[in-house]
This record gives structure tokens, C-alpha cells and sequence, in this order.
């Protein structure tokens, strides 16, 4: 016999003042009862179904945990209603099309065909080993991947198999309109004993970014810092064609950079500076203005490219309790760093870097739909029971 249909609220809301195009939109709902796995879905907007992906977010036949992914349109400061019915609903629409998730024994490959494939080491060791969009690539191997930094200012990379230490891997969520990782890795070294990397990778079809939610449990205070390294695929330098880039502050700042040459965006909540030059001597380029009665933060975000390709790489709250930073060399390394207080009281509270990730042909202001901003401020999601409807 099925089961009644019953129904769960969700209200999406933008905040931050960016109109939205097709922006995936993630929640994970927890329904009053368990359902049985094979329950069908469907998500009402006016009452009218719309396209959406529901996946159960726990094992076992009986499930109260489910991912929904849906994208939305939406205009600045705007709100929009949706139900969640489920139960003797008939299932909604989905999509045919869209990600693929290929697993291999050292690899996951994340496919949109034939836009772009993601690929992503099994122990993430160096985050990402490619990132192919038709014949560009946008990654190369270099010393790259998740950081964390001790208490004697050594970084340490997180995954890859180090010390014997096994990284649990699990699909979060599999569907073709979105795809999520979850990597949990244990820390081995006296340095970083008892902490514990859960890494969260999500990957939605109609952006061509990776969101990276990183979480670090340091029962022990040990942590003073997290960072993330990647290398750029970037055409080399020359005086004719240097490398470019946009950094986020409380304005655009765009700068070129030569053979050698390296470029830094550094703020907290009162002040923001970028330098340039060669890295044995940083010069000042652009200095925010010091309000500390009035402290506005820097955005925290960047453009590197050449005049082929574009990472635009954000960082969620940056500078936001701490002196955050975006490191750019002119041949495409690009780093973030996120010290941690070295407090005692400190130890316990959570420690997070998230930030994302997003590939597109050059220039950014006429392939890229979504904007650093945008990735930086997800539209805020609200989810609330309504009981089931008499029928």
C-alpha cells in the first residue's frame, strides 16, 4: 500500500544582491518518518513539478535523509516557495542528460559530455589531477592539494596515502544533476595527531565549478592553519602576453604579472592589501583604506589567466576572523591560506575552509554566467515540515 503523500517547505532566498541563473541550489532534507528507498519525489513550485534530483543522504532500506539539488532563477533580494511531495506523488521530472560519475581503482572522473570532465585522485592527494573542457586543460601536475599547517609554521598535505594512512571515500550524492564526494582522511604525524580531514567535493552540471567544503576536527589545538595549492595550466608569460589577474577586494584590483613574477591579496575584516613582485621582494601595489571603527572586508576572490583559459577561484567568509590570503604566480600556482588562533579555547571550535573552484574559456566577463560573488554567497535555503494534506 503507498504511502500517503506528504509534503516538506522550502523557501530559497538571495541575499547578496546578484540576479541568479540556473544556480544549484543543495539542501539536505530529514523527513518526520523514514520512507523506503524507492519512494518517489517531486518538487512543486505554483503547483506546478519542476526539474529537480532527490537522493537518499543515509544507507538502509528505510530512509529519513535525502539530498535534494534543484537549480533556480532568481532576482536580487528575491525569494522563491517550493514543496517537496513525496510518498503516492508521482515522481517529477529529472534530467537525462548531465554528470556522470566513472570510478576506477585510483581515480574518480566527474564527466559532463562533452563540456568538461573533472578528475579527482581516490586519496585526493593534490585535489585534482585534471580538468579537461574540450582540448584545454585547465590543471597541471605540480605541488598541489589541501594544506595543513602545524604549530611550527610546516604544512603538512593532507591525503595521498602518507604514512600508511587509508582515505575513506564515499558518494554523497550521485544524479546528473549534481555529484558529491566526501573524503574523510586521519592525520598520522605526532605534529597533527587526532585531527581529522572531512573534505566535501560537489560538482552541479549547469556550473562548471568544484565547491570545496573543507571541516577539520582538532580536539587538541594543534592546527594553526589550512590551505589549498593548485597549479594553473597556464601558457607561459611573455612580455607581449602576460598573465592577468582580478583580485576581489572592496573594489576590482586587475594586475599583469611577467616571468617571476607573484602577486598577493592579504586582508582582515579592517584593512586589505595586494602586493607584487618577484617573491624574495613583494612590493605594495593597492592598499584598502584602515576602518576600524568601520571595518569592511575584502571579497576574497581572484581571476588567473592567460588568453585561452580563466580560474576563478572564491573563498567563502574570507577574512572573516582572520588574516586570509590569495597567492597568484605569473606561471598559474595559485594558493589560499587560512590561519587558525593558536588560543587554547580555540582547540574545539570548528575549523572550516571552503571555497570554490570554476573553469572557463577567457574572458571571464562573456563565458562565465555566474560570478566569483555569486559562488562566494549561495542563495540561503530554509526547510520546514508541513503535515500531510487530507485526501
Amino acid at each position: 500500500m503507498a504511502e500517503a503523500r506528504q509534503g516538506i517547505l522550502i523557501r530559497v532566498e538571495e541575499t547578496a544582491g546578484i540576479r541568479r541563473f540556473q544556480y544549484p541550489v543543495a539542501a539536505e532534507v530529514e523527513l518526520p518518518q523514514a520512507v523506503a528507498r524507492d519512494t518517489c519525489f517531486r518538487l512543486l513550485r505554483g503547483g506546478e513539478p519542476v526539474l529537480a534530483q532527490v537522493r537518499a543522504a543515509e544507507p538502509g532500506g528505510a530512509v529519513a535523509r535525502w539530498w535534494i539539488d534543484f537549480p533556480v532563477d532568481l532576482l536580487p533580494y528575491k525569494s522563491l516557495g517550493y514543496e517537496l511531495e513525496y510518498g503516492d506523488a508521482p515522481e517529477g521530472p529529472g534530467r537525462k542528460q548531465g554528470l556522470k560519475l566513472i570510478p576506477s581503482a585510483d581515480r574518480f572522473r566527474v564527466a559532463n559530455e562533452p563540456h568538461i570532465a573533472w578528475t579527482v585522485p581516490r586519496d585526493l592527494g593534490g585535489l585534482l589531477q585534471s580538468v579537461l573542457a574540450g582540448e584545454i586543460e585547465y590543471f597541471r601536475p605540480g605541488p598541489g592539494g589541501l594544506l595543513l599547517r602545524d604549530a611550527d609554521g610546516k604544512d603538512h598535505p593532507i591525503g595521498g596515502g602518507k604514512n600508511g594512512v587509508a582515505t575513506n571515500v564515499s558518494v554523497t550524492r550521485e544524479g546528473p544533476l549534481a555529484i558529491g564526494l566526501r573524503f574523510e582522511i586521519p592525520e598520522a604525524g605526532p605534529a597533527l595527531a587526532q585531527v581529522r580531514s572531512t573534505v566535501d567535493l560537489v560538482f552541479p552540471v549547469f556550473k562548471s565549478w568544484v565547491e570545496v567544503d573543507w571541516r577539520i576536527q582538532d580536539p587538541q589545538g594543534k592546527v594553526r592553519g589550512a590551505g589549498a595549492r593548485v597549479q594553473v595550466n597556464l601558457d607561459a608569460p611573455t612580455p607581449q602576453a602576460a598573465t592577468l589577474i582580478d583580485y576581489g577586494a572592496t573594489g576590482l584590483v586587475y594586475l599583469s604579472l611577467g616571468p617571476g613574477q607573484r602577486s598577493l591579496l592579504t586582508g582582515h575584516a579592517g584593512a586589505w592589501q595586494v602586493l607584487r613582485g618577484v617573491p624574495e621582494r613583494m612590493e605594495p601595489f593597492v592598499f584598502g583604506p584602515e576602518r576600524p571603527d568601520n571595518p569592511v572586508r575584502p571579497e576574497g576572490w581572484a581571476h588567473v589567466m592567460d588568453r585561452r583559459r580563466c580560474l576563478a577561484v572564491a573563498v567563502h567568509r574570507f577574512a572573516d576572523a582572520a588574516e586570509d590570503r590569495i597567492a597568484i604566480s605569473a606561471d598559474g600556482l595559485t594558493e589560499l591560506h587560512r590561519p587558525f588562533p593558536a588560543r587554547v579555547e580555540s582547540a574545539a571550535a570548528p575549523k572550516r575552509l571552503r571555497f570554490w573552484l570554476h573553469c572557463v574559456p577567457f574572458p571571464p566577463q562573456q563565458t562565465a554566467a555566474t560570478s566569483p560573488q555569486a559562488m562566494q554567497n549561495p542563495v540561503v535555503t530554509a526547510v520546514q515540515d508541513r503535515a500531510a494534506p487530507p485526501r
